[in-house]
């Protein structure tokens, strides 16, 4: 036995000579209680050179009861703990009394013992007292004296006691109040947000505590109070007299604060009482407004800070105000919908305002005297526009670029500004004029490997995606442009990225922060699926679902109140969310608010409107990192590749002004030759030069592994109805005024389709088209293989038109599937199932723009161009339904042209044909919009005419 002699608040060993030494030679047996004096002389600061050991009975208390019989201790007391208050929590003298109980009993021992410091005499019987009690005695007569002086603080005290106890000690405590109360104590607090019935912002406390668990430091933050418990915490703090330190809650729970916190607390009550646009300053720079209040240094001591920032907004984000179209300017800029070719103007929202270079002085004039006169809008180009000093700014930008491009100047960079005042959206830096770009990060860790938990084999190209994506993370990018052709498999591509994200955040090496795939709400099915086909568990962990009809279960307040907000602990403590662009522009103040490692944007050319709310929300993101993927990132102007750019890397192609100045005249073949060279990675330097902006490959150079896919355009001559039709608009351009070209370029394009659409005498013998197009299905029901026909026409897609001929036609069971617009997410997925999972003939009829985005058809593998699209990308998208990763067999891809006997070369269809195949192949080549201009349409036009 060790000499040992026991105080009051220690205990004293005698080791001889040392220690140390007798440590080192302590025989097998003793070994437990050797390596347990040297840990607590380590955790005491306690020389072990000496001979004699004092140890407080705080650490004795917590040796295990082997380890103090071998230090010659007794052993543990075998009693039960009883505790008892004298009067009500928290008044005035209210004490704690405890007794001893008969083991296994609530009766107290017949004789009380006595207690010296750890060890209690009962007769002649020795025990020693273990933790819990021995903590919970010392505790309760702190809680005692807390009655005398502080009455209040036996709140927080009471929480260690039962802390300390723990659930199965706990209800051995005999009062009934003290064995259901809970109290929760905090160090520290967040702020959620949610808007009121004003629209107006409002903070929402939320409390935190430091988490110790898992031999933490305590550096984890955990919440203090379950989500459902944050409302009654806040209006306890609302309700209370100022400076509260305990906070009742419902079901016996307490909420109690220290007085740091209480001061804090206090100046959150004033904020949450202050009007508007103070409660605004908070939400973009709330330690700053707290730090302010409390009258600290915001850059000081943050590691201790009583406001921890967990919900923050990105740095491009300026304000909150109500949302206004932000006015754009353009310069020569032609697109699909066609402006003259000498025209100029800005756009407001969706609406474009041209006009001549000699008319803006006096715009600015019309704009000017309605400023003046208070009146809120001015007219021009018979367009309202809003009369601001924005829209002046933009008419001044406008006049000096043609200023400066008639000088051969570069342009010059000018300040915007945002109307508004009540917040309801994130108001962000544009780069349309100003310049803003992230604060570039120091690169990051990590190192390209193939996640552990992805199950399926990446292709070539696919693992030099991965690589590229990795790269870019590692060069400490904010983000790239994921670009290649439709089935090249991006989406693998990108779960690959995430699940080697999610494996850097499991071994900490980053931060663990949700991650968010945003994608048309058709596509996010497809995502979950692919997840789970290609990422073994737990893959990227637990989805939360931000969509349809998947919001109500995230949502707080009311649209009808105009309080309707998300849940952001939920958004903030998910593993990865899916959300459609629609969930993110609505409740952007909830999304922005959340800091995501990664954020991933499906199909970007949903944002590539640099005017539009949707595409400012998606700006308004506050992401470690974002990836763009579209395989069209060039649509209609070559503004759509600079907002998706600008999504993810802004000012990586300068301003707006600037990039369309340079890059959208017709005289800038070569600019964007050299644009190519800046942003188009090459493969074959992925490993060994830092990443550029976009890595776009073609499915006709990587894909070896596809099927053959032949193209056939079909010429057939126009029967005599459609001959007549055809004639009349060619012989008589009956179509005058300022929409004369378009209007007949229109009719042209119906009459070559079919005559007479939407006649009750509809007959596919009076189109040349029609013919062509149910001879090729004759063909396909021959040999049981499936076709898609694209068809704008919502008349000929109804169900007793198109749909009906062919049921009729090949004794179909049911009508052919129909995918347009009209068709939501979930019909769309179930028709697609259905149409991939039959083994028969069948046809699914679509329109070009809604079925031509994120489905897989491979099912099918003959596809009917039968009305044209005028984009030929979208067209392309339409074809690649069917050729992609998953097909087996040969693709035909048909395109029924109608001629026309008396001039056949010149016929439309013909001359159509011939403009997109030159569209595509520049597109392709050049990253040229593949964009139909008014200069095509005249000379399509003169073409048919001549």
């Amino acid at each position: 036995m060790i000499k040992h002699t026991i105080n009051n608040s220690d205990i004293s060993f005698e080791l001889m000579p040392s220690a140390e030494q007798w440590a080192s030679a302590a025989s097998e047996e003793l070994l437990p209680i050797a390596a347990k004096i040297l840990e607590d002389c380590s955790t005491f600061d306690i020389d072990t050179r000496s001979s004699s050991i004092t140890l407080p009975n705080l650490a004795i208390a917590a040796w295990p009861e082997n380890v103090a019989i071998l230090a010659g201790l007794p052993p543990n007391c075998p009693f039960g703990l009883d505790l008892r208050l004298s009067s009500g929590l928290g008044q005035p003298g209210t004490t704690l009394s405890m007794r001893l109980l008969k083991p296994g009993t609530s009766l107290p021992l017949s004789t009380p013992p006595s207690i010296n410091g750890l060890i209690v005499n009962l007769g002649e019987k020795q025990f020693r007292l273990h933790d819990p009690f021995f903590t919970v005695i010392k505790l309760a007569d702190t809680f005692n004296q807390a009655g005398v002086n502080d009455p209040q603080d036996q709140l927080r005290i009471w929480s260690h006691i039962r802390n300390t106890l723990g659930e199965e000690n706990v209800t051995s405590v005999t009062d009934n109040f003290l064995r259901v109360l809970k109290v929760a104590t905090a160090d520290s607090f967040t702020f959620n947000y949610e808007t009121d019935t004003n629209g107006d912002i409002q903070v929402i406390p939320v409390l935190l505590t430091k988490d110790y668990s898992n031999n933490g430091d305590g550096s984890i933050k955990n919440r203090v109070l379950l989500e459902t418990e944050d409302e009654a915490f806040t209006k306890r703090l609302d309700d209370l007299p100022e400076g509260a330190s305990a906070f009742p809650l419902a079901n016996g729970t307490y909420v109690v604060v220290d007085e740091k916190l209480q001061k804090a607390l206090a100046a959150v009550r004033k904020i949450r009482q202050s009007p508007p646009a103070e409660r605004k300053r908070v939400f973009l720079k709330p330690e700053a407004i707290i730090s302010e209040m409390l009258g600290e240094d915001p850059d000081s001591n943050t590691e201790n800070s009583i406001f921890v920032e967990t919900e923050k907004y990105s740095e491009r984000v300026l304000d909150l105000a109500e949302w206004v179209p932000p006015v754009v300017p353009w310069i020569k800029v032609q697109s699909q919908s066609w402006l003259p070719s000498d025209s100029c103007g800005f756009r407001v929202g969706a609406q474009n305002v041209p006009i001549e270079a000699g008319d803006i002085p006096s715009a600015i004039a019309t704009v000017k005297e309605a400023m003046n006169a208070g009146n809120p809008t001015a007219v021009i180009a018979k367009v309202p526009v809003p009369a601001n000093q924005t829209t002046l700014d933009s008419l001044a930008s406008l006049q000096e670029t043609i200023d400066d491009r008639k000088a051969g100047k570069p342009p010059k960079k000018h300040t915007d500004s945002y109307p508004g005042s009540t917040p309801k959206v994130l108001v962000i830096e544009t780069n349309f004029i100003k310049e803003f770009s992230h604060t570039n990060p120091n690169k990051r860790s990590g190192s390209y490997s193939l996640p552990d938990t992805l199950r399926t084999n990446p292709k070539s190209h696919q693992v030099d995606g991965l690589k590229w994506l990795i790269s870019h993370w590692t060069n400490g990018s904010s983000g790239c442009l994921l670009a290649d052709d439709m089935g090249l498999g991006k989406t693998y591509q990108s779960l690959a990225f995430l699940a080697w994200l999610k494996e850097q955040m499991e071994s900490g090496e980053i931060e663990k922060r949700p991650i968010l795939i945003v994608a048309p709400v058709g596509l996010l099915k497809n995502w979950e699926a692919e997840h789970y086909l290609h990422l073994s568990q737990p893959g990227l962990g637990e989805v939360l679902l931000a969509y349809g009809e998947h919001l109500k279960f995230l949502r707080k307040g009311s649209h009808s109140s105009g309080s309707a907000n998300l849940d952001n602990a939920r958004l903030n403590s998910a593993d990865w969310i899916l959300a459609n662009y629609e969930a993110v522009s609505d409740y952007q103040l909830n999304f922005g608010a959340i800091k995501f490692a990664c954020v991933i944007f499906d199909e970007a050319q949903k944002i590539k409107t640099p005017s539009a709310r949707m595409t400012h929300a998606c700006k308004g993101l506050n992401a470690e990192f974002l990836v763009a993927m579209t395989g069209t990132p060039v649509e209609n102007r070559l503004a759509d590749l600079w907002c998706i750019a600008d999504t993810v890397q802004p000012l990586v192609l300068g301003t707006l002004r600037e990039f369309s100045a340079k890059h959208e005249s017709p005289d800038s073949v070569e600019a964007i030759k050299s644009l190519r060279e800046n942003i188009w990675q090459k493969e074959d330097a992925i490993e060994s030069l830092a990443p550029l902006l976009m890595l776009r490959r073609l499915k006709s150079e990587k894909l070896t592994g596809l099927p053959k896919k032949y193209e056939h355009h079909i010429k057939r001559d126009m029967p005599q109805a459609q001959i007549d039709a055809y004639a009349n608009i060619v012989e008589n351009h009956f179509i005058k005024g300022p929409q004369g070209t378009l209007g007949t370029i229109q009719a042209l394009r119906s009459a070559s389709l079919h005559p007479s659409i939407g006649n009750e005498s509809f007959d596919i013998n009076q189109s040349a088209r029609f013919q062509v197009a149910f001879e090729i299905l004759d063909k396909c029901k021959s040999i049981n293989e499936k076709a898609l026909v694209f068809l704008e026409s919502l008349d000929l897609q109804a169900a007793d038109q198109i749909p009906l001929l062919i049921m009729q036609r090949y004794n179909l069971k049911k009508l052919p599937m129909v995918i347009n617009g009209e068709v939501d997410a979930f019909k769309r997925q179930k028709r697609v199932d259905e149409f991939q999972s039959s083994k028969d003939f069948d046809v699914m009829i679509l329109s070009p723009k809604a079925g031509g985005v994120g489905i897989t058809l491979t099912a099918a593998n003959h596809v009917i161009h039968l009305s044209r699209w005028w984009n030929p990308a979208v067209e392309d998208q339409c074809s690649d339904r069917v050729y992609r990763i998953g097909q087996t067999k040969d693709v035909h891809v048909y395109y029924p042209l109608a001629i026309y006997p008396a001039d056949p070369d010149n016929s439309f269809d013909i001359k159509l044909d011939a403009l997109m195949t030159r569209k595509r192949n520049l597109s392709q080549q050049l990253l040229a919009p593949p964009i139909i201009t008014k200069d095509d349409y005249d000379e399509l036009l003169k073409s048919v005419q001549h």
